[in-house]
């Protein structure tokens, strides 16, 4: 039987003015991008064919900016994940539609859902994480920090309750905390300290938030997933096969957790609790062919049954290491 599908996306320039239509298209965007003060969202044209790989056909190559995601970190203030350049990234973010779009997203958040996760095309680029305030209209990329009196670069940067935390260069953890400076103060530069507890471990391979907690987060470390809380208590969460040299991303959907590492994909059954996730099973291979035994840099859910076409509905959409993207 043919394991494989080939799925084409409908592409729509976003008007300037936004209504209720426009703000639930782009949240529910497979890919979300801006060139020339034009945004642009792609969705899925036709319900994937589950149980199938279908690999994404017509993804836009040529725009300045793609979102990566977008998430309510307080009351009209926003954290967005960037690629592109840093010129056209604070171009962009200068736009007043930038703000009309974040709020038509920032309206589709709730208990349920509290991020919006889109694909990025490129390779090479600039990431750019900006903590925005809606209410002023103004942003700040956060990726310059103080460290030990020098500027130093972060990335892969979460935000947990008031805490901002990245990594350097050096793959170390450092945490600061967010003030309203931040955006009011163009000249602030955000003072962050080593995670000193964290970075004993080893070099950090990537960092990620729990669902429903404003206090925990996770740290991975070659095959490994640690749960930590913002004043270092820690606890490991889970060991994955020993041939997982490192693991890019984690995401989870209520019930499962979706690792996206070198070696494949890899899935986990948790509970999520309040202010915690808890494993209640081993790690599994997801093994639908042998096409997902190949490097993965991001996997992430969808529960969306306009998206699927089911209720109810999930499906995991993820990026190869070569840029490739599908649904299965």
């Amino acid at each position: 039987m043919n394991q494989t599908n080939q799925l084409t996306l409908h592409t729509r320039p976003l008007p300037g003015e936004w209504t209720s239509t426009e703000g639930q298209e782009a949240a529910r965007a497979l890919l979300l991008c801006y060139r020339d003060g034009q945004f642009t969202a792609q969705t899925i044209f036709t319900q994937p064919l589950l149980g199938r790989i279908n690999w994404v056909d017509g993804l836009k190559q040529d725009a300045q900016v793609y979102f990566r995601e977008i998430s309510r970190i307080g009351i009209d203030v926003m954290h967005v994940r960037l690629t592109g350049t840093y010129e056209d990234v604070r171009k962009m973010c200068h736009q007043l539609e930038f703000y009309s779009l974040l709020r038509g997203i920032n309206a589709t958040l709730g208990e349920a859902v509290a991020s919006r996760w889109y694909i990025d095309t490129t390779s090479g680029r600039g990431q750019w994480d900006a903590i925005v305030d809606l209410n002023s209209k103004k942003f700040h990329l956060v990726n310059d920090v103080m460290l030990r009196k020098a500027v130093a670069r972060i990335d892969n940067i979460i935000v947990v309750g008031d805490r901002l935390l990245g990594l350097t260069s050096q793959r170390e953890v450092v945490i600061g905390k967010l003030t309203p400076h931040v955006i009011e103060q163009d000249e602030y530069t955000l003072v962050v300290e080593l995670y000193e507890s964290i970075n004993k471990l080893g070099k950090v391979d990537s960092l990620a938030r729990v669902p429903n907690s404003d206090a925990l987060f996770l740290v991975s470390i070659e095959n490994r997933v640690y749960q930590f809380d913002l004043w270092g208590t820690m606890t490991r969460f889970q060991e994955l096969d020993e041939r997982v040299k490192e693991i890019h991303s984690i995401n989870f959907n209520r019930v499962r957790s979706v690792l996206a590492t070198g070696q494949g994909l890899f899935e986990v059954d948790v509970q999520e609790m309040p202010n915690m996730a808890r494993a209640t099973g081993l790690p599994r291979q997801i093994a639908h062919s042998q096409l997902l035994q190949q490097g993965f840099k991001v996997a992430r859910y969808i529960e969306d049954p306009l998206i699927l076409g089911v209720c109810p509905a999930m499906a995991i959409v993820a990026k190869t290491n070569d840029e490739r993207v599908f649904v299965c």
